[in-house]
């Protein structure tokens, strides 16, 4: 397929002035480019964010991305340009989309849209669209254990636990002060592995409204006499075998 070419503009002027790559917030250049990053690559790995060639130009702040190969993207605009149904496209693609609906109907000013000269029409998100999903996220409850550093511990009305992961993303955790007090050990600020219950989103991987089981004390250690044991048992195990590979090919019926 032929390399594309696509330029996503923001349009927004509630700031008190009309954003442009000369003025604009940083906080709204920040998500404004997570946004663009996480709609071009998708939740697949046909788009490596880090080879694709951008460039910020006028149209208030756009952002052009060019020579990106991607067929899931292609597929998505094509669905984009004639459907409102996101539950058409890539969920992570649909995350994104749904950011910018809920913008455009909050704030009148902000416009999100994407043009690019392979496509038939621009695709507009405004507060008169209405992007949605029609058919709703599948969701179950699961049993998990996560790994990640406690950034707040506590409450004074609902406790819980912010838990960083390791992709960078916060998870709250719903507990309760009796499962905190338990605990002999100050977790702030440091790696906890807990078992929780959670929603688990089928499609996306997410996990939503997760509740303590427990914290799992989890200390793995390395036990050298033990080590230096199994070795020596394996060494004369093996000690009649010429070559280990080509035996247990011959076990598995290999030539």
């Amino acid at each position: 397929m032929d390399p594309l070419t696509l330029t996503i503009a923001l349009e927004d002027d509630s700031p008190g002035y009309e954003i442009t790559p000369a003025r604009v917030p940083l906080s709204v250049l920040s998500t404004f480019a997570t946004d663009v990053k996480d709609f071009l690559k998708g939740s697949g790995k046909e788009v490596d964010p880090d080879t694709v060639e951008v460039a910020v130009v006028h149209g208030s702040l756009a952002v052009q991305a060019r020579n990106v190969v991607s067929p899931s993207l292609v597929h998505d605009l094509e669905m984009l340009q004639f459907s409102a149904d996101l539950g058409r496209i890539d969920s992570r693609r649909r995350t994104v989309m749904q950011r910018w609906q809920a913008a455009a109907k909050k704030k009148g000013a902000f416009k999100i849209k994407i043009s690019s000269e392979q496509l038939q029409t621009t695709i507009a998100i405004t507060n008169r669209t209405n992007f949605q999903a029609e058919l709703g996220d599948v969701e179950v409850m699961v049993e998990r254990y996560v790994k990640g550093e406690v950034v707040d511990l506590g409450g004074a009305t609902q406790s819980n636990a912010h838990i960083k992961l390791p992709d960078g993303k916060t998870l709250v955790v719903r507990t309760d002060r009796d499962k905190i007090r338990a605990e002999t050990e100050n977790h702030l600020y440091k790696q906890v592995h807990l078992r929780i219950q959670a929603k688990l989103n089928i499609e996306t991987g997410e996990l939503s409204d997760a509740v303590l089981i427990e914290f799992v004390h989890y200390a793995p250690r390395f036990d050298e006499a033990s080590f230096d044991r199994l070795t020596q048992k394996g060494e004369q195990v093996w000690g009649n075998v010429d070559d280990p590979a080509e035996w247990v090919r011959k076990l598995r019926g290999g030539n």
